[in-house]
């Protein structure tokens, strides 16, 4: 692999750090929540090093971590816990606000602006926000194939209110607090009705400029920030009605945060989005999230990604030309204790693990490529939705199929798997790539070749004794992704061979499978679907 410069990060800020609405008031703070508690977190975040804290304050119609008369609190049981602080006149986004300047951080406040993780009857706090409640004219009827569309009726961005609606809660909370910006979270599954977003997405760009213009006008002699979080790529953005060229072109928002919803996908081609913002003044930072897919969640029981892993997304990301990366639910698997993550009622307060504050520090291995290179790197190429139902088989909110997979027919079939790297293997200590084979048995062989050259024969290793620890319960509850939750015994063969430069390209491989030899007594077809690659670095001095 020839090494190539890497574009620069561009500005200053390179961390982002962005806590959710509910996570850190129901893992993390006590009940109830003190002016201390509060400055405390602040405190040990901050120590981290995070240059921007984004606290989503309204989600699901609701407000959070605010209240103001014309718009509905958070009823939820995790929300209660700062009705002492309300009660007496405090808003706890205020103390958050002030603790941050203290600590030299920068503040926005983040709007989920269709979140529809579930309705709130299933939560147990009633019909809902009044909003959405008293105008079931404004929600989104239709739905596209996949149960978990129908969970919810989120609102149609279709008709003026709805916007006009959002708009009047942006602009209250800048009236209220003194923040640096705002983002926009759009990572819920719909906006309008079904294939009308690319047609309709004019609508949304409206709704974009008159934020623009609110905060442009909010503060005398200085532009606030205005960031978006949004689909993985450019397309799935259009699918979903979000004119992305058109907001950075015409200079509406300042930063960009492409994300899957769920999952750390290791194929993301920022490439792309570092095009688009490139030349302006529009920052580019990914989301940095928790699982490598709906399988891995699954299998491991919630566990997190490594900080292998972590260093090698970074590495992937700053290679192909962000600017810092956004950390995105980092404290929910790092506080998660088990039991049902849709279940916010049943937890008592102060249910946290020790991993957090704690574990906020990894953050220091991510805050330039440089330091990302230190450490070791794991690449985990997955099938993000793979075996995922309730957006449709394998498919994300978006609609997109996410489950990259080389189906090989036999009994002499071949195919190819695509995965992106970025690695200078030649200042390296050892590099490896390794893929499961499904349904294949030490009674076949396959050959395989990496970007049209064969992997030497010698390096080539194979076992079929490989243990994958399955940390899932033995009883799945009903649900959309149910078939998705059991384990996977498929049989399979696990090969890895010695990974080095004259092998690999900068950017996208191609692993290229044939099937040399078929067991006779086998019918499926092989599947390859799991490949992995892991960097150590040279030893530092």
């Amino acid at each position: 692999m020839t090494a190539e410069r890497r574009p620069a990060p561009r500005g200053e800020r390179r961390l982002l750090y962005v806590s959710d609405p509910s996570l850190i008031a129901s893992r993390y703070l006590p009940d109830p929540v003190t002016e201390t508690h509060l400055r405390d977190w602040i405190d040990d975040v901050a120590a981290a090093g995070p240059d921007l804290f984004i606290q989503e304050v309204y989600t699901q119609g609701w407000t959070t971590y605010w209240r103001s008369p014309g718009f509905d609190y958070d009823a939820r049981l995790q929300h209660r816990r700062f009705l002492p602080l309300l009660k007496e006149g405090t808003q706890p986004f205020a103390i958050l606000l002030s603790q941050c300047r203290a600590r030299g951080m920068e503040v926005m406040g983040g709007f989920r602006m269709n979140d529809n993780h579930t309705d709130s009857v299933r939560q147990g706090v009633g019909a809902g926000a009044g909003f959405i409640v008293d105008n079931p004219q404004f929600r989104l009827r239709d739905a596209p194939p996949g149960p978990t569309y129908r969970l919810s009726e989120p609102l149609d961005f279709s008709f003026p209110e709805v916007r006009a609606y959002l708009l009047s809660v942006i602009t209250r909370f800048v009236e209220l607090f003194a923040v640096d910006g705002v983002e926009l979270c759009f990572r819920d599954n719909r906006y309008f009705p079904p294939d009308t977003g690319p047609e309709r997405e004019h609508l949304m760009t409206d709704l974009v400029r008159q934020v623009r213009a609110l905060l442009d006008r909010s503060r005398a002699g200085k532009r606030l920030l205005l960031g978006c979080r949004v689909p993985s790529t450019i397309d799935e953005c259009h699918v979903m009605g979000l004119d992305l060229p058109t907001w950075v072109g015409d200079g509406l928002v300042d930063h960009v945060a492409p994300q899957d919803t769920m999952y750390a996908e290791a194929n993301i081609p920022y490439a792309e989005w570092r095009e688009l913002t490139e030349g302006g003044a529009c920052r580019l930072y990914p989301a940095l999230m928790n699982w490598a897919s709906h399988r891995a969640r699954k299998r491991a029981g919630q566990q997190p990604i490594t900080q292998d892993q972590r260093r090698a997304l970074v590495t992937s990301m700053y290679a192909q030309g962000v600017d810092g990366i956004s950390l995105y639910n980092h404290f929910l698997v790092m506080t998660w204790s088990g039991g049902d993550p849709g279940d916010w009622t049943s937890r008592g307060a102060g249910a946290h693990a020790p991993f957090y504050p704690f574990a906020l520090h990894d953050m220091e291995d991510l805050r330039t490529p440089e330091l990302a290179l230190r450490g070791r790197r794991h690449y985990v190429f997955d099938p993000t939705w793979g075996g995922m139902r309730g957006f449709g088989p394998d498919r994300a909110s978006s609609g997109k199929i996410k489950a990259q997979r080389a189906v090989l027919r036999r009994p002499d079939g071949a195919a190819a798997y695509r995965f992106r790297l970025y690695e200078d293997l030649d200042d390296v200590a050892a590099a490896m790539l390794l893929f499961r084979a499904h349904h294949l048995s030490l009674a076949d062989t396959l050959a395989v070749s990496l970007n049209g050259r064969a992997v030497p024969d010698r390096g080539l290793r194979r076992r079929d004794d490989e243990v994958r620890i399955d940390l899932r319960p033995r009883e799945v509850p009903p649900g959309p992704d149910a078939a998705a939750s059991h384990a996977d015994t498929r049989p399979f063969v696990t090969y890895w061979f010695p990974l080095t430069a004259d092998l690999t390209v900068r950017g996208e491989n191609s692993l290229d499978l044939r099937l040399l030899r078929s067991n006779p007594a086998a019918q499926e077809a092989v599947v390859v679907e799991e490949v992995e690659v892991y960097v150590v670095p040279r030893a530092i001095m």
